[in-house]
């Protein structure tokens, strides 16, 4: 049985998905209202889409002002970016994505050195909200987190291009 906050979060992405469909083109709403007209006049910057991984489909629509971007605060998008971006804690993400893994698994699938590594990684995704312990010795990313770690991983395609 889902945890009560993929089961809570897996709601609020069917909701915003019925949302959109409901208003049409330009319809669903981030934090700073409609799509087409955000209240800071700096227009939108929209991700989402639907996924169907680990068993589960996923439907997921955000929408921001560019504006209320830019003025966020950088330390914490810093520190969930900097947890990302190493290379074990990026396939880490990639593999608990699709579905929760044991350590063990994930010990085997990486072929770090040790097990204090993998330790040393997760705790570093956990901090940063991008991993999470549902039980000893499982980890998974949080159903919050599955489509920002999934456009994470496109904008890192996108932006590296041909040295990918």
């Amino acid at each position: 049985m889902s945890s009560i906050e993929e089961r809570l979060a897996d709601l609020e992405a069917r909701v915003a998905a019925l949302e959109s469909e409901r208003d049409g083109p330009g319809g669903a709403r981030g934090e700073e209202g409609p799509a087409r007209t955000a209240g800071d006049g700096t227009g939108h910057l929209a991700y989402g889409g639907e996924a169907g991984l680990g068993g589960r489909t996923w439907s997921w629509q955000v929408v921001r002002s560019p504006g209320w971007l830019v003025e966020r605060p950088a330390g914490p998008l810093a520190a969930v970016l900097a947890a990302a971006g190493h290379p074990a804690r990026l396939r880490i993400l990639q593999l608990l994505v699709v579905g929760p893994r044991p350590i063990a698994e994930l010990q085997s699938e990486l072929n770090l050195a040790s097990q204090g590594q993998l330790y040393h990684h997760l705790k570093t995704l956990t901090s940063a909200g991008l991993v999470e312990q549902p039980e000893r010795g499982v980890y998974r990313v949080p159903a919050r987190a599955v489509f920002p770690v999934l456009t994470l991983t496109a904008a890192a395609v996108d932006v590296a291009g041909a040295h990918a």
